[in-house]
């Protein structure tokens, strides 16, 4: 049982190396959901980020129960759906932000800098922190060249 309340203790970080595993795989390869170059629209940039913070509370919903689990195969069970949901949350998450950058003419791989901006400057002021979250939101759902 400690191997898997140590699995669950590690269950977000390694969520997101996984991810930014798939990210670069997918940018090398091009495959074409994991490609940042396609570019994304309004609508689903909302609906995208929508999604993956829903796929995120799920992610720390199996995180508890995982801990709490008393057998071995009901821990499994929930480590298996917390990772699921957490490496296709947090992919959805990066891609649709940097085909949403890509989109308006910035680099796709200034959201993921500016993410990690925006999270340390939470530990400075939580009213830094608030704005440039609001302005993030507002600066990407300017029209690109989708324009929908």
């Amino acid at each position: 049982m400690e191997i898997i309340k140590l699995l669950a203790y590690i269950m977000i970080p390694l969520s997101v190396v996984i991810s930014i595993a798939l990210m670069i795989l997918g940018k090398i390869k091009h495959i074409k959901y994991l490609d940042p170059k396609v570019p994304l629209g309004r609508l689903f940039y909302f609906f995208g980020n929508a999604f993956s913070f829903m796929c995120c509370v799920l992610l720390i919903n199996f995180f508890s129960y995982a801990m709490q689990s008393k057998d071995i195969t009901e821990g499994i069970k929930y480590l298996i759906l917390g990772y699921s949901f957490g490496i296709y949350g947090f992919t959805f998450f990066f891609m649709t932000g940097m085909r949403r950058a890509y989109d308006i003419g910035f680099p796709f791989w200034g959201y993921p800098i500016f993410v990690g901006l925006i999270l340390l400057s939470s530990f400075i002021n939580d009213t830094i922190f608030e704005f440039l979250m609001l302005g993030m939101y507002i600066f990407l759902l300017q029209p690109g060249s989708n324009n929908n």
